[in-house]
């Protein structure tokens, strides 16, 4: 890496194109940053979480009596914004017991499951303790967790989408896609705990300050983009202290330091004049929101050449802050490029490679 750096700040505010999730910046008209620019790594994140766990698209799912007798399915709608566990389940039930008082034929209240959740063990839990009707019982449909077989009065729209509310409650797809069945004797519990966050990161991407890349990034799952990826914010506080309510499910700011970034080859040696950004979610999809969220800032940091398109490289720049030398021409940052710097400091000056800087 170049011994030499400048600073280019960047706020989502100061967008001139695009949306939220993908936009573009540049200066009107100007270099956003001007002069021989070798390398770019991400210093610095700032970033307002205001994406709702619950969200428009992410928010329904349907109950249906297995087996199948006189009641028809029931459709759950959550309406969007922040839910712990608690609240989210409280949420579930009341549409829940509404739906059964205005369905037709009205279902008895003790007809219907309940739905519970654990903050000891991060769990949904549905029920059905004392059903009027014997043998009833119930399943689940979703789009994208449970995927049923034709049944009547059954709305539900396939998506692969990677996630809905009852993914984001813990629910795991079976290999079937036939969901459980709640009854008397067998409460339904969710699969893990709940992740209940929208999203568990960020990817923050960018196909310019990538286009110089020999080779595209890698994931361990399909559903992830595997490319252009600048840096990953991981939805946590970063002290990781102890919180009340899962993280994800309320508004809170996550800054991060990279001190291990990933540094972005810039051959071309020349100014950067326009920068894109993407923002995608935990599946490989453009990152959603409700609602429009507060800004986030993101701070490079463009690691530039001397005006020959030389310099020094980091090992030599300690030899210089030490003994005065002048430096040679840029190398390229090498582990044994420092491991030189220090051998010939100690040949040169004995005893001072060995005291601190």
């Amino acid at each position: 890496m170049s011994f030499t750096n400048v600073q280019l700040v960047l706020s989502s505010r100061d967008a001139t194109g695009g949306v939220y999730n993908n936009s573009t910046f540049n200066a009107k008209g100007q270099n956003l940053i001007q002069g021989n620019v070798k390398e770019i790594a991400v210093a610095e994140v700032n970033f307002p979480y205001d994406i709702p766990n619950i969200q428009e698209g992410f928010n329904t799912f349907e109950i249906y009596p297995y087996p199948s007798g006189d009641y028809e399915a029931i459709a759950i709608t959550v309406a969007p914004g922040f839910y712990t566990g608690t609240e989210l389940a409280a949420a579930i039930q009341t549409d829940i017991q509404n739906q059964a008082d205005v369905s037709d034929p009205q279902i008895p209240i003790p007809d219907v499951p309940t739905c519970s959740y654990s903050t000891s063990n991060n769990l949904f839990t549905f029920t059905l303790a004392n059903p009027v009707t014997p043998g009833l019982g119930w399943k689940f449909a979703s789009d994208y967790t449970y995927f049923p077989p034709e049944v009547p009065g059954l709305t539900v729209v396939k998506n692969t989408l990677g996630k809905d509310i009852l993914s984001i409650m813990g629910f795991l797809q079976t290999q079937d896609g036939i969901s459980p069945t709640v009854d008397q004797a067998n409460p339904v519990t969710s699969d893990q705990s709940a992740p209940l966050a929208f999203t568990q990161y960020v990817d923050i991407c960018s196909t310019q300050l990538c286009a110089k890349q020999r080779f595209s990034d890698g994931s361990t799952t399909n559903l992830a983009r595997r490319n252009n990826v600048i840096c990953r914010l991981f939805i946590c506080d970063n002290v990781s202290l102890t919180t009340p309510d899962v993280e994800g499910s309320r508004p809170f700011i996550i800054n991060r330091q990279y001190y291990n970034a990933r540094i972005m080859r810039w051959t071309t040696d020349s100014s950067i004049g326009t920068i894109d950004i993407q923002l995608y979610d935990d599946t490989g999809q453009p990152l959603r929101t409700t609602w429009q969220p507060r800004p986030f800032q993101l701070t490079f940091n463009c690691y530039e050449q001397d005006e020959e398109g030389s310099g020094i490289s980091a090992g030599e720049a300690i030899v210089a802050a030490m003994t005065g030398e002048t430096p040679t021409k840029y190398a390229a940052f090498k582990e044994k490029n420092v491991s030189q710097a220090w051998a010939q400091l100690a040949h040169q000056h004995p005893g001072r490679a060995n005291k601190r800087i």
